[in-house]
């Protein structure tokens, strides 16, 4: 698919759908640099490490953040 067929395409969804287009490509754009794939080794360094948490500890964190909106 070329990307004047995505760009045709994008302009027959709703507001919530390209909104929510546009959050998955600015995931996109932030997951795909050097600052993020350092980010990402310190990460498993530290879970190497042993700095970890249980899934039952993370079960509590996120039940205690709220929803994120649904597109």
């Amino acid at each position: 698919m070329s990307v004047q067929e995505i760009q045709s395409q994008l302009t027959k969804l709703s507001p919530e759908e390209q909104a929510g287009v546009a959050r998955f490509l600015d995931s996109l754009r932030q997951t795909n640099t050097p600052e993020f794939a350092r980010e990402l080794a310190e990460r498993h360094r530290e879970m190497d490490a042993g700095r970890k948490i249980s899934e039952a500890e993370l079960a509590r964190i996120l039940a205690a953040k709220p929803a994120a909106p649904q597109v």
